[in-house]
């Protein structure tokens, strides 16, 4: 069993996905539109991602532009969570979310033995960054 993450935007997928596929050096695939299934739609509709993917490592994350007209709330209940063992790396990931976004706790050493640090992007999703020292 794995668990996928499926995140939908309103209209900027393609953005949020190049976006997190430079950072994560990640590979976006099975990527289709709207008018790809239905022609009739209107031309403002036509090309907003229906489904797409982006794996990188042993991960992977679901995208979607939803119906136009949907109301998407990012809320504040989930975060998603990137454990990682390369320090370097972890800071490289924090800042490039970090861009453009808020950083609610800073990356820090942490007394649980790892460099932890929280941050929101600028397209609303909540990322927290753990990477166990000398893992």
């Amino acid at each position: 069993m794995k668990l996928v993450p499926y995140l939908n935007f309103e209209g900027n997928t393609e953005e949020v996905m190049n976006t997190y596929a430079k950072i994560f050096d990640g590979r976006i695939h099975d990527l289709g539109r709207f008018g790809d299934t239905n022609p009739n739609l209107p031309e403002e509709q036509k090309n907003r991602i229906m489904h797409a993917r982006l794996s990188f490592g042993d991960n992977m994350l679901m995208f979607s532009d939803g119906m136009a007209g949907r109301k998407i709330n990012h809320g504040d209940a989930i975060s998603l969570s990137l454990g990682m063992t390369d320090e370097a790396q972890a800071h490289s990931v924090f800042n490039q979310l970090a861009e453009g976004g808020t950083v609610t706790m800073p990356m820090a050493k942490q007394f649980w033995g790892a460099v932890f640090g929280m941050v929101t992007d600028k397209y609303g999703i909540r990322w927290m960054i753990n990477c166990e020292v000398g893992a």
